[in-house]
């Protein structure tokens, strides 16, 4: 046992020295190979699991986390950090589960109450969330997070003491010039309670407020975005396609569901989870992790990775890949990656796992732009912030899913939004053929399963499918006509 101990640790040191040189990669394996031993390192497992955590390789982490808390466990915070990864790898109901059990042992922790609220609202139980943000509210009403929370899950009714809080507190920060993500979040929220008493032009002045206050914190360049698209295109011409196919790994299982954030994705991959034979991932960042090395590509890090790698590069990328993906959805005919970032990999994906299908979810441009606009997104998407910026953003999308489409035909199924809300049955036999599986009737019943949806449509997929979305900027006039102007200037076209 001594022997294997002191070996878990070296592994340990080894890990940190390849995180203090910058190697990720050699960081992620070292950290792996601690957690697969059978090892006990009691409270010391707390390091690999911040350690992985911070490498964004939230599967390791939630494992050692697991150990950490079998193994010791006595104090209620190793608990929660097990909790918080758990619901970074899709698992909120085992969170909320956890969080619950240890809030009964500390009924006065506000804090706990809070994050077992949150766990329940990516879980579906949006009853027990609210309970608990009330519960918090009641004993700390300037809880501004659980107030924000608590507008964003069902509808604000007229004269809420909520929305009073709220307005009031947006009073103060206007007073006291604060622009930080707190002041966005009030007016963020504030935009969706008008939203739910159909206050339009309130709302959309306050989602542009809020805006405002985001942008000013969080920074978008929307020419670098180009340059990095127009590079990325420039490297994946037909004859490196042609020169690097059939090297990959031939498996049919992943499905990549891409298109901009609020284009529809988040409903595709509930109705083909909802397939018997499917597993839904979310937005992991599993491809992301697996072809990290590769970095941003069009800097010569390709070419240099295809150069030391050789003929095994794609394969190992491949199967890097589905090793990761089976070890957090498990077995599966197909699997659903549905990071909308794998826009900008997906070359990378294509020639590593040939067999692959890629759904893009397409949707009226003004639409997309509009809910962008008034969405506070929980991480990223710093361009949503700015009409100039949402428009070159939509546009660099389109124009480089536009070129995977010409470079891998017959692999990338074009879903467009209206038609999937006006004609649900067909289009669902189409996605559900295209992937290769027999239909089942669950795919339209998908807003009766519980699972974990932890996007902005975390509501709206719990719902039958409706096309009340379908052109609903135009209640936002003349607000939204900031946005049309920006989208024209782009020589992007909508639905007037």
């Amino acid at each position: 046992m001594m022997e294997t101990q002191t070996n878990a640790r070296t592994l340990l040191a080894e890990a940190e020295a390849a995180c203090a040189r910058g190697d990720r990669i050699a960081g992620i394996d070292l950290v792996r190979r601690i957690v697969e031993t059978g090892e006990k390192l009691g409270t010391d497992w707390v390091i690999p699991a911040m350690m992985a955590a911070e490498l964004l390789d939230f599967d390791t982490a939630a494992r050692a986390a697991k150990r950490l808390c079998n193994e010791d466990g006595k104090d209620p915070r190793q608990w929660r950090l097990y909790a918080g990864l758990l619901q970074n790898i899709g698992r909120a109901a085992d969170a909320s589960e956890i969080l619950e059990s240890i809030r009964r042992a500390a009924p006065d922790d506000d804090e706990l109450a809070y994050e077992a609220g949150f766990a329940a609202k990516l879980a579906g139980d949006f009853d027990k969330a609210r309970a608990r943000y009330q519960g918090v509210i009641a004993k700390q009403p300037k809880h501004w997070l659980a107030r924000t929370e608590l507008a964003g899950i069902g509808k604000v009714a007229r004269g809420d003491e909520n929305l009073i809080e709220l307005e009031t507190e947006r009073v103060r920060i206007l007073e006291g010039g604060r622009a930080d993500r707190h002041a966005g979040a009030i007016s963020y929220a504030l935009a969706k309670a008008y939203d739910d008493l159909g206050e339009y032009a309130l709302s959309a002045s306050r989602a542009a407020e809020g805006a405002g206050f985001m942008k000013a914190v969080e920074s978008y360049d929307p020419a670098a975005n180009h340059r990095f698209t127009r590079a990325l295109m420039g490297l994946f011409t037909p004859e490196f396609a042609e020169a690097n196919a059939g090297k990959g790994v031939a498996d049919e299982r992943p499905v990549f569901v891409l298109g901009p954030p609020r284009s529809g994705t988040t409903l595709v991959e509930s109705i083909l989870g909802a397939h018997p034979d499917v597993k839904a991932g979310g937005e992991h960042k599993l491809f992301w992790l697996a072809s990290l090395e590769l970095g941003v590509q069009a800097d010569g890090t390709l070419r240099k990775w295809l150069e030391t790698k050789g003929e095994s590069a794609w394969a190992e990328l491949g199967t890097r890949y589905l090793a990761d993906v089976e070890g957090r959805l498990g077995p599966a005919k197909r699997w659903i990656d549905k990071n909308l970032y794998n826009v900008n990999r997906l070359g990378l994906a294509a020639l590593a796992l040939p067999e692959a299908r890629f759904i893009w979810c397409r949707r009226d441009p003004m639409d997309v732009a509009w809910s962008a606009w008034k969405t506070l997104f929980a991480e990223g998407n710093r361009w949503s912030y700015d009409p100039v910026a949402i428009a070159a953003f939509l546009a660099d999308y389109d124009m480089l899913m536009q070129h995977w489409a010409a470079l891998f035909p017959g692999r990338i199924l074009e879903v467009i939004y209206e038609d999937l809300v006006a004609n649900p049955d067909a289009e669902i036999a189409r996605i559900v053929a295209f992937c290769g599986l027999e239909d089942d009737p669950a795919t339209r019943r998908f807003h009766e399963q519980d699972r974990t949806v932890a996007t902005a449509s975390f509501a709206q997929v719990r719902q039958p499918i409706s096309a009340k979305s379908v052109g609903a900027w135009k209640r936002y006039m003349p607000a939204a006509k900031v946005l049309g102007d920006a989208l024209h200037a782009e020589g992007i076209d909508f639905a007037e």
